[in-house]
């Protein structure tokens, strides 16, 4: 990867990043109002509450079909994790080295931890909204929406080692169903009724900080001059 390459790939995942923070900081401590259940705070609270009255949700606050779809279009985006997972399993039993195994696997078990971490931080430690419904009469945090925040990373970094590692006779047809999953996973989180709208942007923006990470780590990985250094 030339200089110019790379300082292009740095700049955009730079700016995922700071719009990231710059969002989570405006969500957290901007037109913050007790419009979720139980008098629950939220911020940007105009703009989530002007998106949530734009669909017809019920007196239950879910859109039952879609918070289904979701419900186990979720499950499916953890099939490719327990795919390059397996994959990383046997390149290691096979290779008898830790060391033999794809580069490009080790950075990928790195990013799931790194998906984990995020996951950990704003369910439990760093709470900035909590749901527009309450799930099993629990008020639960929603920011950013984890559906989301899963659809975009887990999908997006197994476009890119379908790409960069797997190099599949159909990669194109395997990369439009992930993103498909993807797309599908991310609308119907919104339109399922569970997330304010800024959770679903939220999820977006971090899942593509992340991503853009792990396609700069990718790149660099493949680089003329990190082969001549394994080499």
């Amino acid at each position: 990867m030339n200089k110019s390459s790379s300082k292009k790939l740095f700049i955009i995942c730079g700016v995922f990043a700071l719009l990231a923070i710059a969002l989570t900081l405006v969500v957290k401590f901007i037109d913050v109002r007790p419009i979720g259940p139980n008098a629950s705070a939220i911020g940007l609270a105009s703009l989530n509450e002007a998106v949530r009255n734009l669909f017809p949700y019920g007196s239950s606050g879910i859109n039952d079909f879609w918070y289904t779809i979701t419900k186990y279009s979720g499950y499916a985006l953890f099939l490719p994790v327990a795919f390059f997972v397996i994959l990383g399993f046997v390149q290691l039993i096979k290779r008898k080295s830790f060391k033999k195994v794809d580069r490009e696997l080790k950075l990928l078990a790195l990013f799931y931890v790194a998906v984990g971490a995020v996951y950990v931080f704003f369910e439990k430690l760093f709470i900035v909204n909590c749901r527009p419904v309450l799930i099993n009469g629990e008020l639960e945090a929603s920011y950013p929406s984890s559906h989301t925040l899963f659809a975009i990373t887990l999908c997006g970094s197994a476009i890119l080692l379908v790409k960069y590692l797997l190099k599949l006779k159909h990669a194109k047809l395997v990369s439009f169903a992930l993103a498909l999953l993807a797309l599908v996973t991310v609308v119907g989180r919104l339109l399922s009724g569970v997330h304010w709208a800024t959770d679903i942007l939220g999820g977006i923006l971090i899942g593509a900080t992340l991503v853009a990470a792990l396609f700069v780590a990718i790149k660099k990985s493949i680089s003329p001059t990190a082969k001549t250094e394994t080499a």
